[in-house]
C-alpha cells in the first residue's frame, strides 16, 4: 500500500512519510507510512497488510487517525479515489500548504473521539 501513497504523494503534492515508526513504552511499532496532513492534528496512519493490529492500538493510543483502508482499493493508485478519501479525513496542515485540487473540510482541532473513522468503500460511478 505504500508504493501506491508514494505514487499519491508524488501527484497530489502531498507529505507521506514511509516507513512510519512509533515507539510506545519502549516498543517499536512499523506501519506503511504517515500522512501528517490529514485526518488529525498528528496525521493518518497508512496500514499495509504488514501492519500489526497491535500497532493500529498504539497509534490510537499515541493520538494518531488511523483507517482501515482495503487493500483491495488502496494498493493501486486511483487519483479520485484517493483524493475522495482525502477530502473525507480533512486537512489539518498549514494552510498555506493546502493543495488545490483539495475540497473537503480544513480543521484546526479534533478528530474523531476514538481516533478511528469508519472505512467508507469508494462509490461505483
Amino acid at each position: 500500500m505504500a508504493r501506491a501513497w508514494l505514487q499519491a504523494a508524488r501527484d497530489l503534492g502531498i507529505r507521506f512519510e514511509s516507513p512510519f515508526l512509533m515507539v510506545h513504552e519502549g516498543v517499536q511499532y512499523w506501519c506503511s507510512g504517515l500522512l501528517p496532513d490529514f485526518g488529525g492534528p498528528m496525521g493518518t496512519i497508512i496500514a499495509g497488510k504488514e501492519t500489526l493490529d497491535a500497532a493500529l492500538d498504539v497509534a490510537d493510543a499515541l493520538g494518531y487517525y488511523t483507517s482501515g483502508l482495503s487493500p483491495y482499493c488502496y494498493e493501486t493508485y486511483d487519483r479520485r479515489r484517493f483524493t475522495e478519501t482525502l477530502n473525507d479525513w480533512g486537512w489539518f496542515g498549514d494552510k498555506t500548504a493546502l493543495p488545490a485540487w483539495f475540497n473537503g473540510e480544513v480543521r484546526r482541532h479534533g478528530g474523531p473521539a476514538n481516533g478511528r473513522h469508519p472505512v467508507r468503500e469508494p462509490s461505483a460511478r
